[in-house]
This record gives structure tokens, C-alpha cells and sequence, in this order.
């Protein structure tokens, strides 16, 4: 189970891509199931939720999880 605390981008693309070898591919694919979820984005949204910041709140760590599933 995932803790629920902030994580830094890299640090949750790894949980959710472990076995890829770059971490940039494992951020780029992060950022693509994110966006290819409306929900999650719209709910993203009302934490103000910036995608330029390096890391990802507590609550939108409960978010992502919440509509991705469990890494």
C-alpha cells in the first residue's frame, strides 16, 4: 500500500513503472495515464495542482492512486 505523503515526480513514476530503465520514459509514462484520465485531471485541478512543481502532494497522491489504482 502506498503511503499517503508527498512524493516527488520521480519518485512516483518509479512506483508506477518500476521496471523501466529511464527514468524520464517512466515520467513521460506517468504523465500519460494522467492525462489520458479526465477525471483525475479535472480533480487534479481543484488541488492546484501545477505541472511544472516536482513533486505531488499528499492529497493528490490520494487522487492519482484513486483513479489509477495502486502503483
Amino acid at each position: 500500500m502506498i503511503e499517503e505523503r508527498r512524493y516527488s515526480k520521480r519518485e512516483l513514476a518509479r512506483l508506477y513503472w518500476p521496471e523501466t530503465q529511464n527514468i524520464k520514459s517512466a515520467l513521460k509514462n506517468l504523465r500519460h495515464d494522467i492525462k489520458g484520465c479526465p477525471e483525475l485531471v479535472e480533480a487534479l485541478a481543484h488541488t492546484h495542482w501545477n505541472i511544472n512543481r516536482h513533486s505531488y502532494s499528499a492529497e493528490q497522491v490520494r487522487l492519482i492512486v484513486k483513479f489509477l489504482c495502486e502503483p
